[in-house]
């Protein structure tokens, strides 16, 4: 007679219970994955966001503003908003921001930069600073793409003029490569900086450029060289405030018009 082997219904519903928790493991999987990544998005959206609005502070004060000449020779611009001391016993500042750089057809696609360590020339006392810094050498692209290299030393920078009206026929190049501008409290001023070091921020990139059509992603100086040289009319949504901030604030990206543009804000 055949025998018949019975399995209790706990015995049953073993797998499927197994089932269950590795697929509820799985979704939570994805959603942290997926929250990260919105997190990361965010981060990288608001950085975009708060330069643009650093730029509109900068000319705010035409009394207290760069010059006209000055922004309309500028070449690239980078804007780092909250700088802060590194803090913990260790010298120097740290911060994280964007810049681009004039094209032919207008501001280019922006990379996403830092600067660390050396010193802004005053003591931000715990608090944070906006950075803005205005590019006036001609291989200034070129210069930004790469990896890093120190202000001051690597690329000559000087405390940013102020005044709209300072005359177009001071010759800026011939000065220096980088002017430097800060905001700590209060209103824009011409800031030192030495010794601070300029990275690009690849992690960024890769996040911010990882499908888009042109530059596939910033993840080396190449690819760097590429974004600040590539007309940034097709750039991705979370980089476009910036790039709003430039043209209000600076002027068109446009390799020739600039001059123009310049003179009449």
């Amino acid at each position: 007679m055949p025998t018949t082997t019975c399995r209790s219904p706990a015995a049953s519903k073993a797998p499927v219970r197994a089932w269950g928790v590795g697929l509820f493991s799985a979704l939570l999987l994805v959603a942290h994955v997926g929250t990260a990544s919105s997190q990361a998005d965010d981060r990288y959206s608001k950085r975009a966001v708060r330069a643009g609005q650093v730029l509109a502070e900068l000319v705010a004060v035409p009394d207290r503003a760069p010059p006209n000449a000055l922004l309309a020779d500028a070449t690239c611009v980078a804007v780092v908003p909250r700088l802060v001391e590194a803090g913990l016993g260790v010298a120097g500042e740290i911060g994280f921001g964007l810049a681009s750089c004039r094209t032919v057809g207008g501001w280019s696609l922006p990379t996403y930069m830092g600067l660390k360590g050396g010193s802004v020339g005053f003591q931000i006392g715990g608090e944070s600073a906006d950075i803005v810094l205005v590019f006036v050498n001609k291989d200034a692209p070129r210069k930004i793409a790469r990896s890093t290299f120190d202000l001051g030393a690597e690329a000559s920078v000087a405390a940013g003029p102020i005044g709209r009206n300072v005359s177009a026929e001071t010759d800026y190049r011939a000065q220096a490569e980088i002017y430097s501008y800060s905001k700590s409290k209060g209103l824009f001023a011409g800031i030192k900086i030495e010794g601070v070091k300029w990275e690009i921020d690849y992690d960024a990139n890769k996040v911010v450029y990882s499908d888009h059509a042109v530059v596939s992603n910033g993840g080396d100086s190449k690819k760097v060289e590429e974004l600040l040289t590539t007309d940034g009319a097709n750039a991705p949504e979370r980089v476009r405030p910036f790039l709003v901030g430039l043209v209000q604030s600076v002027g068109p990206g446009r390799i020739g018009l600039a001059q123009g543009a310049g003179a009449g804000r």
